[in-house]
């Protein structure tokens, strides 16, 4: 192989290094991403409910009880 011809391959080689790495970035971020929107909907979702199981809990629901401790428990109560 001449100069020329492994110049080519190895510039040829880092360009598929680096979209395999640009892919494998893009899979990460979207990933963290995907999960730190779970995590933010679940805590929303639980807040939007909260005022129900407490009305619940005043009309003598031991279910909503147990799920207002839950949500203490887990640092997610109202303050």
């Amino acid at each position: 192989m001449s100069t020329e011809s492994n110049k080519m391959a190895a510039l040829n080689a880092a360009l598929v290094a680096a979209e395999v790495a640009y892919e494998q970035g893009v899979e990460h971020v979207f990933a963290a991403g995907y999960v730190a929107g779970q995590q933010v909907g679940f805590i929303a979702g639980v807040i939007s409910v909260q005022d129900a199981l407490s009305s619940g809990l005043r009309h003598g629901s031991p279910e909503c009880g147990k799920a207002l401790k839950s949500f203490k428990r887990l640092g997610i109560g109202k303050e």
